[in-house]
C-alpha cells in the first residue's frame, strides 16, 4: 500500500465507527459499446486528444480557438503506423487545417498559430503511452499544442475516454491481471485495518475491476491521502482487443509483460 496524492493533515468528517469502507463497485455501470472485434482494433487515447508540449505560455489555453497565420504544409501522403495492440499498418493522415479545426473550443480571442509541423508525440492510450503522427503547432507565445494526425476513424471516441482514478498502468501476462487499485484508508489506532476485495465483471468487449468495502473506517484524524494497493487477479481468458475499466468506467492502461 502506498500514498498516490499527499496533502495537508485534516480531520475527515463524517467517517465514523462502524461506517463502512464504501467505494465503486462495477455492478450497475453503464454498457460500454467499445468495438473489440475490429480489423483494426482502434486507438483508445486516454483524456484530452490536444497536447500541450513543455506546457503552456504567456496565457496560451488548450480550450480556447486556433487560428493558422501563414500557408499550411501539404498533407502528408498515407504512411507506416505502429498503433497499440496490432502490427504496423498504412494509414491516412488529415492535413494541418483539419487539426486546427479539430482542436479549436471555447469562444473569445483565438489563439493565433504561427507554424506547423508534421511529426510525432507522445499519448497515453488504453495500451501504454505511444508516439503517435500529430500536428505539432507553435503558438505566438511559444506554446507547442499537437493534434493527431491520423484521420478520427483511427480512434475510439476521441477526446471522451476518462482515465481511471488511479492511472497506473495494469500488467498483463496470459490470463493473470496485476492491477493498482484505490485502497482503504488508514485504520485509526486500535482499529483492524479495511480492506478492498477486488470483483471483476468480464465481458466480450471490457473487462471490469471493481472494489468490494470488507471492514470499517474508524473517525480519527488522518492524512488526506489516496492509498492505493495491487491486486493480482486471474480472468477467464486472456485480454486480447477487450477494454479494461475501473469501477466508474475509468479506462485503465494495460501492458503485457
Amino acid at each position: 500500500m502506498r500514498p498516490l496524492v499527499l496533502a495537508l493533515a485534516v480531520l475527515l468528517a463524517g467517517c465514523t465507527a462502524g461506517e463502512p469502507a464504501a467505494v465503486t463497485t462495477p455492478a450497475g455501470g453503464p454498457p460500454v459499446d467499445f468495438p473489440v472485434d475490429a480489423a483494426p482494433r482502434p486507438v483508445v487515447l486516454i483524456g484530452e486528444a490536444l497536447n500541450a508540449e513543455d506546457g503552456l505560455r504567456d496565457g496560451d489555453r488548450l480550450d480556447a480557438a486556433f487560428e493558422f497565420a501563414g500557408q499550411h504544409p501539404p498533407t502528408p501522403a498515407p504512411a507506416e503506423v505502429a498503433l497499440p495492440g496490432r502490427i504496423p499498418a498504412t494509414m491516412p493522415m488529415i492535413g494541418s487545417a483539419d487539426a486546427v479545426r479539430a482542436m479549436s473550443r471555447g469562444t473569445g480571442d483565438p489563439v493565433r498559430l504561427v507554424s506547423a509541423e508534421f511529426g510525432m508525440s507522445g499519448y497515453a492510450t488504453d495500451r501504454g503511452l505511444r508516439s503517435l503522427p500529430a500536428w505539432r503547432f507553435t503558438t505566438e507565445a511559444g506554446s507547442v499544442p499537437a493534434w493527431p494526425a491520423l484521420e478520427p476513424g483511427t480512434f475510439w471516441k476521441l477526446g471522451e475516454v476518462r482515465p481511471a482514478t488511479v492511472r497506473e498502468p495494469a500488467r498483463v501476462v496470459g490470463e493473470r491481471l496485476s492491477v493498482t487499485t484505490q485502497a482503504p484508508p488508514a485504520a485509526c489506532r486500535g482499529d483492524s485495518p479495511a480492506r478492498h476485495v477486488p470483483v471483476i465483471r468480464e465481458t466480450d468487449s471490457t473487462i471490469t475491476v471493481g472494489l468490494h468495502p470488507r471492514g470499517h473506517v474508524g473517525d480519527c484524524r488522518r492524512n488526506l491521502a489516496i492509498l492505493t494497493e495491487v491486486h493480482e487477479v486471474t480472468l477467464k481468458k486472456p485480454l486480447g482487443n477487450r477494454l479494461l475499466l475501473d469501477g466508474d468506467g475509468g479506462v485503465i492502461a494495460a501492458t503485457r509483460m
